[in-house]
C-alpha cells in the first residue's frame, strides 16, 4: 500500500468565484459610422428599440464620426426608422 501525498493548493477548497460585472452594451464614444450602421443593421433586424434610440441620440449629438456624405446618408436611414408608424397601419381595422 503506497500512501500519497497531495500538495496543499489541492487539499483546501477554491474559494466561491468573484461575480463579474455586466458587460457594457454600449460602446465609446464617439462612434466611427460604420460601427454605427452596423449596429443600426442589428437593431432593426433585432427589432431593439433602445439600441436604435441611442444610436439616433449619438447622431444628434454629433458623436459619430466619419466621412460627411456616410453621415447624411446615416441620418437618412435613421429617419425612415424612427418615423412613428401611422394609427391606420398598425392597428386592425373594426369591419361594420
Amino acid at each position: 500500500m503506497t500512501i500519497e501525498f497531495w500538495p496543499r493548493r489541492r487539499r483546501t477548497p477554491k474559494p466561491a468565484p468573484k461575480p463579474k460585472k455586466p458587460r457594457r452594451r454600449w460602446p465609446k464614444l464617439p462612434v466611427k459610422v460604420g460601427k454605427a450602421r452596423q449596429m443600426l443593421n442589428a437593431a432593426i433586424i433585432c427589432g431593439d428599440h433602445e439600441q436604435a434610440s441611442w444610436i439616433d441620440a449619438a447622431v444628434k449629438r454629433r458623436q459619430v464620426v466619419g466621412k460627411q456624405a456616410a453621415i447624411c446618408e446615416l441620418r437618412k436611414r435613421l429617419d425612415s426608422v424612427m418615423e412613428p408608424l401611422d394609427r391606420h397601419d398598425s392597428s386592425p381595422s373594426p369591419q361594420s
